[in-house]
């Protein structure tokens, strides 16, 4: 029998990044996370997913057990059979493993009421090497920063998302990586907005930021970087991006990027955004993007496509390209590329098979126009 409770991974951060060991409260500041308490993917029954009494396949690969888990989170809520259908063609150490996860949080978290975020947290804490062993974790080479950011941008709900974070982080990142999010969710949940969250984060859970960022915290650049590929706050169940972000900034860095983004709250509806940026924010743009060269938007996305493989490539190659930008070209390129981003697992993006590298003439085009217009006309308009 595989077991009556299950959480899966389901969630493992779900609120890691703005839950903790109570479900907190919404929020009415718009970065703070809608809703902490979610659905945990479907609890499965008794049996759902026996993997050792299924007929198994052998005239097809083997599914790993970490895309078993994938599987099983795309699952309706309660749908047995899907959740079964999933295990069946593991290997048997596969299916071993899990077994593993469930039973680990059955036995370790069983105080805590079961589908609650305070559940979920306990068993991505308790169980970590269970997962691990699942292949679910560090399997690439993504650093802890931009793991933490990763799961950051994930909505509430999207279990997925936060699973694919963990998986391309290196080996060694994806730890640190919980230590933190493990934190943020136990010592900083009841955090009651962004500002607070950032805050206790950059106090409470000093040691396992300081490991993450090294000895180069996340300053106002890093901060847009990673928070312009956040959802948006008026998205139901989007979480509390900007907060966890901001977490691992130094203080400096932070007031350079709140005061910065004050003053362009002022140009919102202007005709040319970046314009009224330079002729209102020049020196506020200046403290979080210090000027090193003279390329507009224009020329920094070109570097982008040339060096970097364009828009979602690797953060430190497109550190490079912006860094040869104006101050407020750099801004415009990494909101643009942010938008860009966070939208290319869309439907929209699925309907032209949208995969990085990404398309310029097919991919590019269809998320531009339908998602990133502001951000595209902003940026390809900045002379």
């Amino acid at each position: 029998m595989f077991m009556s409770r299950i959480l899966l991974i389901s969630t493992f951060c779900c609120a890691l990044i703005a839950c903790g060991g109570e479900d907190p409260k919404p929020s009415s500041d718009a970065g703070a996370a809608v809703d902490t308490t979610v659905d945990s993917g479907g609890a499965l029954d008794s049996g759902a997913v026996d993997t050792g009494s299924v007929a198994k396949d052998t005239t097809k690969p083997a599914t790993p057990c970490y895309v078993a888990l994938h599987c099983v989170q795309d699952c309706p809520k309660g749908d047995a059979a899907c959740q079964s259908k999933c295990g069946e063609d593991t290997e048997d150490s596969d299916g071993a493993a899990l077994k593993d996860i469930a039973t680990c949080a059955v036995d370790l978290c069983k105080e805590v009421s079961e589908g609650t975020a305070s559940e979920q947290n306990c068993a991505f804490d308790k169980c970590f090497d269970k997962y691990d062993s699942c292949g679910a974790f560090g399997s690439g080479a993504t650093s802890c920063v931009d793991t933490v950011g990763c799961v950051a941008t994930c909505s509430l709900t999207d279990f997925s998302c936060k699973l694919e974070c963990m998986r391309n982080a290196d080996k060694a990142a994806v730890t640190i990586a919980r230590d933190v999010l493990v934190c943020a969710a136990s010592k900083c949940g009841a955090a009651a907005d962004q500002n607070a969250l950032s805050s206790c984060i950059s106090t409470e859970c000093a040691t396992a930021v300081a490991a993450c960022v090294g000895d180069a915290p996340l300053g106002c650049p890093d901060i847009v970087q990673q928070t312009a590929k956040c959802t948006p706050s008026s998205v139901v169940n989007s979480n509390n991006c900007l907060g966890m972000v901001m977490g691992l900034a130094d203080a400096a860095g932070r007031t350079a990027f709140q005061s910065y983004g004050t003053c362009k709250d002022q140009c919102t509806q202007a005709v040319n955004v970046v314009g009224c940026w330079i002729d209102k924010c020049a020196s506020q743009a200046e403290a979080c993007f210090p000027s090193t060269g003279s390329s507009n938007c224009q020329d920094l996305d070109k570097c982008a496509l040339d060096d970097c493989e364009g828009i979602g490539g690797d953060p430190d190659c497109i550190k490079k390209c912006i860094g040869k930008g104006k101050s407020t070209s750099q801004d415009a390129y990494l909101l643009y590329e942010g938008c860009m981003v966070r939208n290319m697992n869309t439907k929209e993006a699925k309907t032209v098979n949208c995969m990085f590298p990404y398309d310029q003439s097919t991919c590019v085009p269809v998320i531009k126009g339908q998602f990133c217009g502001s951000e595209a006309q902003n940026c390809f308009t900045d002379q």
